[in-house]
């Protein structure tokens, strides 16, 4: 992930520009799900990487930045996995469609989770005859993997 142009012109430079773009650049579609972020107030330019923290979706994470490169633009390494509950819906429909042998219609909320074990997504399937059933998926790694429990 790269943030662009972030560099103040003094021999430090200002971090406060990089917390404000870490939100868009980490989750585009969720940056408002991204809150508390800090990076060290001033940095030595000569430092390659710093580290940030930050809380998505109410889990403390820490991203590495590193840069700037020649054009004045940041990497941005989250060091974790974030699950999307579309895709993760996505999922476990091919897994019970499978399973089952019919159609069904999947809902997950909320909208994102840091892939932590024991993190619970709620889930919602609709049959193919309309009736509706609950259950949810838990996380078991660092990797996003899940397991259905009702």
């Amino acid at each position: 992930m790269l943030l662009s142009n972030c560099t103040s012109s003094s021999n430090n430079l200002e971090f406060k520009i990089v917390e404000q773009a870490i939100p868009e650049v980490l989750l585009p579609s969720y940056p408002h799900l991204v809150t508390e972020v800090n990076c060290p107030e001033y940095v030595n330019k000569d430092l390659d990487t710093i580290f940030c923290t930050l809380q998505v979706a109410g889990k403390e994470i820490s991203v590495s930045v590193t840069g700037p490169d020649v054009t004045n633009s940041f990497n941005l390494d989250p060091r974790i996995k974030i699950i999307e509950s579309v895709q993760l819906a996505q999922k476990v429909k091919k897994r019970l469609d499978d399973d089952l042998g019919i159609e069904n219609k999947i809902e997950c909320t909320p909208e994102i989770r840091v892939a932590h074990p024991g993190e619970l997504f709620d889930c919602e399937i609709i049959d193919s005859n309309g009736m509706v059933h609950h259950l949810q998926v838990k996380i078991i790694d660092l990797h996003g993997s899940f397991e259905i429990i009702s």
